[in-house]
């Protein structure tokens, strides 16, 4: 048996003056296609491919310049968006016509062909095929024998770039199973700490220096929005992008030291995200921090550096791990004394309040094996593992 492995590559598309335009009235037309074939979709109902094809295929075509190919990647993309907004509709949920502004354009095996060894490729537009340079950069180099399985292409305007997403695919043998997992749990004075059941390591990523700079950004932004000048604003659009990147890197950064303290095979164990925010009750400048990190963000993270190691990763409920003893399983609220602390009512088993945390998501993992509750990062229940608390 074979394990597949997904990356995509983020690559800067490089057009001339003349390509740029082309691409330009490419992206003006496919947004026309897309809107018009929800529009129709919206006032007839329906999501249905074939319908909506008869529907707008030709007057699509008579009214724009795109290839057949993107005419019909438009309606599929389409199809797509008015599933879920006349889905909710029917239930009596807030939804309205599906609309796009700056939409990305899917490209499939007849509209693109790519030549990463080449830094080259060539994509289907309203002025025919065109060629363009694209940079490799040298960390992406390692993908260059990997099979690609689709394109899209995408303008930003706040910088002005084309950005051409490239996935590609490869087969790896699958990694035997070891009796090795570890908890993670999310918080605010530690971003993340990890734990495996036995106590053998205990791993703090301690957030004080990030939380700094962020609450520097904050400052300054706040300042910033005060002044409200054409100058103030362009600073504000540099600063969001810069305190992306900077957050970005800070989930990269921790995602691979978790993903290295396991070995091949075994499992890291995070806890399900949903209503996390409404979970942690914490002060109002707490709660602007819990509300601006991208925990999400930091799991993804931490899910694909893992599968490329051959390590899995589950998900599991995560309510209760602050108030329950690790060692006796005493819930209660008054266990957690503060932020920092956690002390058993119960037996006396005093430890840090998030590394307690970190052990109860692992035995809630034990436990859910045994219930056949475990989600995968892919979706599956994953197969018993053989990690046992001492």
């Amino acid at each position: 048996m074979n394990m597949k492995l997904q990356r995509t590559l983020k690559l800067v598309l490089k057009p001339t003056e003349e390509q740029k335009q082309i691409l330009l009235e490419t992206l003006e037309q496919y947004k026309f296609a897309y809107n018009y074939t929800c529009r129709i979709g919206w006032e007839a109902e329906t999501w249905n491919g074939v319908q909506l094809h008869k529907l707008t295929y030709y007057t699509v075509r008579n009214k724009t310049s795109l290839p057949s190919q993107l005419v019909i990647s438009a309606r599929v993309v389409a199809t797509e968006s008015l599933k879920s907004a006349i889905k909710r509709k029917k239930k009596g949920l807030k939804s309205r016509c599906p609309e796009s502004k700056n939409p990305v354009i899917r490209y499939d095996k007849r509209s693109y062909t790519v030549w990463l060894n080449r830094e080259e490729v060539s994509l289907a537009t309203v002025g025919g095929r065109q060629k363009f340079k694209v940079k490799i950069p040298d960390y992406f180099k390692q993908y260059l024998d990997w099979k690609v399985t689709s394109t899209n292409l995408k303008y930003d305007k706040k910088l002005k770039k084309f950005f051409l997403n490239i996935t590609v695919e490869k087969d790896f043998p699958d990694v035997e199973p070891v009796d090795f997992c570890v908890g993670v749990d999310l918080g605010l004075r530690k971003l993340a700490v990890v734990s495996t059941p036995d106590g053998k390591i205990n791993r703090f990523f301690n957030g004080g220096h990030i939380r700094t700079v962020s609450e520097r950004y904050f400052a300054l932004r706040k300042r910033l929005q005060s002044k409200g000048t054409p100058s103030a604003k362009r600073h504000l659009k540099k600063l969001s992008q810069k305190e992306k990147r900077f957050r970005t890197a800070v989930n990269h950064k921790i995602a691979k030291e978790i993903v290295a303290l396991v070995p091949a095979g075994g499992v890291i164990v995070l806890e399900k995200l949903k209503g996390i925010r409404q979970r942690i009750k914490v002060n109002k400048q707490n709660r602007r921090w819990i509300h601006s990190w991208n925990f999400a963000q930091l799991q993804q993270f931490i899910e694909y550096k893992a599968q490329a190691k051959g390590i899995r990763v589950v998900y599991v409920d995560a309510r209760y791990t602050s108030q329950k003893c690790s060692r006796c399983g005493y819930i209660s609220r008054s266990n957690r004394i503060d932020q920092s602390h956690f002390v058993c009512k119960h037996c006396g088993f005093s430890l840090n309040a998030d590394l307690n945390a970190s052990r109860n998501i692992v035995k809630n993992y034990l436990t859910s094996l045994h219930r056949g509750e475990v989600r995968t990062g892919a979706g599956i229940s994953a197969p018993v593992g053989r990690c046992q608390p001492s």
